[in-house]
């Protein structure tokens, strides 16, 4: 009897732990994953959870705790036209299109969510030719399943392919409803025919505001509607926020154009041409750091969510780290060099500080206050190769000569690429006679001071220019 007992608890045990709806995560009382051998089965387990089919589940128990549930029953019918050749958020056919951190997707606004565990119903009259059409449900899309401890369910995002005819999606966390339009073979001429408009039926009408559109009058009214989840659009940004935090803003016009002057500079820096915003997401847990780029890129409710809508907090400070991780998502290899990920980043984030929030030039973030003692590290026998003291001698160059000549340098690659099959050193040997050609400055010698390889057909392309020899200071002065 005893060994029986014994193996019916450890059976019970067992399917516990991989019962999803027994994964009740939160934020005071989080989730521990079992042993590493346990990890697949569990993981298994929970893909699986997420992928059943549409009226097979309901509304999963952690779902009013994260991401939330709706309140009240009123469910809307809307038909929402897309446009099925919005593809990409840049030009992938621009010499800079960035090509480090992020995928080009895009996720287009339906103003509609989806309650948890309810079926919607997508009617689709036609599919636009040469187009994989889905209906996205819930913005946040970061994984938790290789982290240790989960404080929400580790999945809340789901994707379904739409087809002709009627189409029913269901998420049990529930979440916003995004329409993403893909190649479906990208070699194929493209028909540029409107797509049909979509008819979901059984949404809920999320608070939604779109710059430009709305005014005053007709956000206040969209404040009413039920969904947890608000959305703000701007032109070159849109922000996702807890409705719960919104109450008090009776006009988001102003906040979207500060977020879209600080994602025109970033775009600005480097020449490109944007076809559609970047997305901002807060979450109650994400897959790495305390933001991370991407699309959406992610950061955590607390503190970064309050701070994206605090608009006098921002025009006063700024945030480097909102700067810094919209900065990866600009990022191109042609000039980010090893080492260099976490810090090229940041010449959108001193640009912004700079240009937007009036920060002294080189400053914003409290590491560069001290850029001496960077210098001092960066140029020792054995250097310092930190993010911080290889920006000081980006620094270096902009108080020399003023943005003007990095920003020609950066803007370059869209209408001049790099040869293809260019190794590292002849990438940066590029870098360096485009930034002295831009400066009217021989730094040759600044720059290989730092670790640069130049060539030397770059030193004979600078040599008639003004050698660049900037005081720099040593250790021990």
């Amino acid at each position: 009897m005893r060994l029986s007992a014994l193996y019916l608890l450890s059976a019970c045990l067992a399917l516990a732990a991989t019962d999803p709806e027994s994964i009740q995560p939160t934020k005071k009382a989080p989730y521990i994953q079992p042993p590493e051998a346990a990890r697949a089965e569990l993981a298994g387990a929970l893909k699986a959870y997420m992928a059943k089919e549409p009226g097979t589940f309901g509304a999963h128990p952690s779902a009013k705790d994260f991401p939330g549930i709706v309140e009240g029953k009123e469910r809307v019918s809307r038909l929402v036209s897309y446009d099925a050749n919005l593809v990409y958020r840049w030009d992938t056919n621009a010499g800079n299109a960035p090509n480090l951190a992020t995928s080009p997707d895009v996720w287009q606004e339906t103003g509609l969510y989806a309650a948890p565990g309810e079926i919607i119903t997508v009617k689709v009259a036609s599919l636009p030719e040469n187009r994989v059409v889905k209906v996205i449900v819930g913005c946040h899309r970061d994984s938790l399943l290789k982290l240790e401890k989960w404080n929400r369910f580790p999945i809340i995002n789901r994707a379904f392919e739409l087809k002709n005819g009627d189409n029913k999606i269901a998420n049990p966390f529930g979440g916003q409803l995004f329409i993403q339009s893909q190649h479906k073979d990208y070699r194929k001429p493209v028909k540029t025919s409107p797509a049909s408009p979509l008819l979901f039926s059984n949404a809920v009408a999320a608070p939604t505001y779109v710059l430009d559109k709305d005014t005053p009058a007709t956000w206040a009214k969209s404040q009413l509607n039920p969904a947890p989840w608000t959305t703000l659009v701007g032109h070159q940004v849109i922000l996702h926020v807890q409705s719960s935090q919104l109450q008090s803003l009776s006009d988001p016009k102003a906040l979207l154009e500060w977020w879209d002057k600080a994602m025109a500079l970033e775009d600005d820096l480097i020449a490109l041409h944007r076809l559609a915003p970047e997305r901002v997401v807060p979450d109650r847990q994400i897959s790495a750091g305390f933001m991370h780029s991407g699309y959406p890129f992610m950061c955590w409710l607390d503190p970064s969510q309050k701070d994206s809508i605090d608009l006098p907090k921002l025009m006063k400070e700024g945030n480097w780290g909102f700067f810094h991780e919209l900065g990866h998502n600009h990022q191109r290899t042609t000039w980010t060099f090893e080492g260099q990920t976490e810090v090229t980043c940041n010449l959108f984030s001193l640009y912004v500080m700079e240009k937007l929030v009036g920060k002294p030039q080189g400053r914003g973030h409290p590491a560069m206050e001290k850029l001496d003692e960077l210098l001092i590290k960066r140029l020792a026998p054995v250097p310092s190769v930190g993010p911080f003291e290889q920006l000081a001698t980006f620094v270096v160059l902009i108080r020399a000569h003023g943005w003007e000549p990095l920003r020609e340098t950066l803007r370059s690659y869209a209408t001049n690429p790099t040869p293809k099959g260019a190794t590292k050193e002849q990438l940066r040997t590029i870098f360096v006679e485009r930034y002295g050609q831009a400066s009217k400055a021989d730094v040759s010698e600044y720059f290989e001071r730092i670790g640069y390889p130049v060539s030397d057909r770059t030193k004979a392309a600078l040599k008639d220019f003004p050698a660049f020899k900037p005081t720099l200071p040593t250790a021990g002065k």
